[in-house]
């Protein structure tokens, strides 16, 4: 059969090909990145933006089913299914593995929430720093102003004329000035 035959009912969303083949959706959504390019993956354009869309053949080739959808009711979809042919020894070490899973998850979860807190403490102290470098600079301006101030202080008085007007006193003239007038 041609892929470029398949009519739309022949391919799924990532969502859809998640719970039809009992995978996650980052298992999917990395099948489809591996084959973008190829006549498996199709994009659709919606309302959202694109999505991506795969080949029901194509998911069976690489997924076998262990039971078909349709077999399967709506709730037992949402949970992880065991393979259809359990050997005993598998059991215990299925077990296991579900029990370092869970403890693995409280690790992370008990990590990432380290993190967060260490990420509040970063973020007080930086604006703590923040705080005493802006305190620092406005001393300094203070201090900067007050400087100002004396050496203004130090400047003589300009002197005014009969009518309020500010008149800069003009230089002595020394003896060469007077005598040739320049």
């Amino acid at each position: 059969m041609n892929n470029t035959s398949l009519t739309t009912h022949e391919f799924l969303t990532i969502k859809e090909a998640a719970k039809r083949f009992c995978r996650s959706e980052q298992t999917i959504r990395r099948l489809v990145k591996q084959h973008a390019l190829t006549s498996h993956v199709r994009t659709e354009k919606t309302a959202k933006g694109n999505t991506y869309l795969v080949s029901q053949q194509f998911l069976t080739e690489q997924y076998p089913p262990v039971l078909a959808a349709a077999q399967l009711p709506e709730s037992d979809m949402l949970e992880p299914q065991l393979p259809a042919v359990v050997v005993p020894d598998q059991v215990e070490e299925i077990v296991r593995l579900q029990a370092a899973l869970a403890e693995r998850d409280q690790t992370i979860q008990k990590l990432q929430h380290r993190l967060l807190e260490q990420n509040d403490v970063l973020n007080a102290l930086t604006s703590q720093v923040n705080s005493q470098r802006i305190g620092h600079i406005e001393e300094l301006i203070l201090r900067q102003n007050e400087q100002l101030g004396e050496l203004q202080k130090r400047l003589p008085e300009p002197s005014e004329g009969p009518q309020g007007e500010v008149v800069s006193e003009q230089p002595k003239k020394t003896f060469w000035q007077r005598i040739f007038g320049k």
